[in-house]
């Protein structure tokens, strides 16, 4: 991926201008000025979020994203692990079994091809750009391989196959759009998009997800609608 630059570039940032940088997730959370697919899929969705507590699916699926993604494959992560700091959240040891055995699972899965991927592509970049408005954005896709932006979603049981039979993907096409979006600053190539589909839990189903063109129109027009609702709910004005 072209254009890496360090943080210090944000300031300069201007009007059709992008930046990426390899950052800590805590530091690109940190920066609320750049809104991100999540703030536009939450407006867009008029869903009322608790900052104060996040769901146990969100932190099984955040400390999955770390290990699968940060950790080396010989890292063979435990309860010690975890209150030694390694995570803020607690987990219980059926939660982590399963945890690890999905992780299992994704390192073989299609002859280790995620393996592979997480060691030819670019994994947890932030990318920071500002449109010809001057309106500030944030991406963090989880893996960029060659035109295929990549990413990984985690379920319980059912919860994958009802996503995947969902025409707008639970409305996560806007994340989709989003990234694509991204993208568009950095290259002039187009790409792909694929949700990776991960269960939690026993088998620990996988499914790739790659999304067809009329997806990615939707996916566009989800995208625009999101905007336009983000700004009249958030910002209190229509684009």
């Amino acid at each position: 991926m072209r254009g890496l630059t360090d943080k210090h570039s944000l300031a300069q940032l201007k009007p059709n201008e992008c930046v990426v940088i390899k950052d800590p997730l805590s530091d690109y959370l940190a920066r609320v000025e750049y809104v991100s697919s999540s703030n536009l899929r939450s407006a867009h969705l008029s869903t009322e979020r608790s900052r104060k507590e996040m769901p146990r699916r969100s932190i099984l699926g955040a400390i999955f994203h770390r290990l699968v993604l940060e950790e080396s494959n010989g890292f063979n992560l435990d309860v010690a692990d975890i209150n030694n700091g390694w995570t803020h959240h607690t987990i219980n040891q059926f939660e982590l079994q399963n945890i690890k055995g999905a992780r299992e699972k994704l390192m073989q899965w299609s002859d280790k091809l995620f393996c592979r991927w997480v060691e030819l592509g670019d994994t947890e970049t932030s990318i920071y750009w500002r449109d010809d408005s001057g309106n500030s954005w944030r991406a963090r896709p989880d893996l960029i391989i060659g035109d295929l932006v990549i990413d990984l979603k985690t379920f319980s049981g059912k919860n994958q196959r009802g996503f995947l039979k969902s025409p707008n993907r639970n409305g996560f096409l806007i994340q989709a759009g989003h990234y694509l979006e991204s993208l568009k600053y950095l290259s002039d190539r187009p790409y792909r998009f694929g949700f990776l589909c991960v269960d939690l839990t026993a088998p620990f189903r996988i499914r790739l997800d790659v999304l067809d063109e009329l997806q990615i129109v939707l996916a566009k027009e989800l995208l625009s609608q999101a905007k336009e609702n983000y700004f009249k709910k958030i910002v209190g004005v229509s684009r």
